[in-house]
């Protein structure tokens, strides 16, 4: 049985789908898109991914598709129509430039909602290895601050991290600094202080992760936004990192630097008893 999806103001199967062969999203990337989670029907911090999805729009001189306004409606509706609405469940909106080029065409819009992989959650909350990805980033590039739908550089990383027998790729910046993976923000631990490198490295600023920088020091953890070199990691207790489909995510090795999963686990199981707290809140 076909999945239903939403596309440009109507609700069809997923089979039956169709956007356009000259869209600019297709022939250049040329779109933004927002991945979250829902639990029992509701899709967490919907608010701060709007608000992101927003900005990459505005930066790309895209207007914004009717429906957007209503994306919490569309979403529960898509969670009950594909027997969402009672498990964890990920939902993607994405916003492409539409057929033509001069803006005169509208933008298409597609929101989907499919049933949560918890296997595979399951395998990355147990424990990730990351390598250094061998290219480097320009931090100065506006695109690194929107997801974009031209997401090759990520793709490719991956690709690389996971030939090389890692997880998960994490991104340097020219200046030699760590700013984040190809589908995660990274966090270094050191007893109690957490480090995380500043939005000006060249890092997207999760969603997820800012729930760690706004709940972290209620916690009594302190948070520290600064530069981080490779050369710290063998100074450090632990390293996590995260997501929205995953919430966090120790990382056992980053770099070829060994971690103990366990150093930090105390520290993670506070940070994911905050994130069940605010789901059902």
């Amino acid at each position: 049985m076909s999945r239903t999806i939403y596309l440009n103001g109507r609700f069809i199967a997923e089979d039956e789908a169709r956007i356009g062969a000259l869209d600019g999203g297709y022939l250049f990337g040329e779109g933004v898109f927002e991945t979250l989670r829902a639990d029992w029907g509701r899709p967490f911090r919907l608010t701060e991914h709007l608000e992101r999805l927003r900005r990459g729009l505005r930066l790309l001189e895209l207007s914004e598709p009717d429906g957007l306004e209503e994306s919490g409606a569309l979403c529960a509706r898509l969670l009950r129509l594909n027997r969402l609405a009672d498990e964890p469940a990920a939902i993607k909106l994405a916003v492409s430039r539409g057929p033509a080029e001069n803006g005169a065409s509208p933008p298409t819009f597609l929101v989907r909602a499919t049933a949560l992989d918890q296997a595979a959650m399951a395998r990355r909350r147990a424990g990730l290895r990351a390598g250094i990805v061998p290219w480097r980033r320009d931090r100065l590039n506006p695109l690194l601050g929107i997801k974009s739908l031209n997401y090759l550089e990520n793709r490719l990383a991956l690709k690389w991290a996971r030939r090389q027998g890692c997880d998960e790729g994490i991104f340097v910046n020219l200046e030699g600094e760590l700013c984040e993976g190809t589908f995660s923000n990274l966090f270094l631990v050191l007893g109690e202080t957490i480090f995380t490198a500043p939005e000006s490295s060249g890092l997207l600023a999760g969603i997820t992760r800012g729930f760690i920088l706004e709940t972290a020091p209620a916690l009594g953890l302190e948070i520290r936004r600064q530069a981080l070199s490779p050369a710290q990691l063998e100074a450090c207790s632990g390293a996590f990192v995260t997501s929205s489909l995953m919430d966090l995510a120790p990382l056992l090795e980053l770099g070829g630097v060994a971690f103990d999963a366990e150093a930090t686990g105390k520290l993670q199981k506070r940070l994911r008893q905050a994130f069940a707290a605010s789901r059902q809140a």
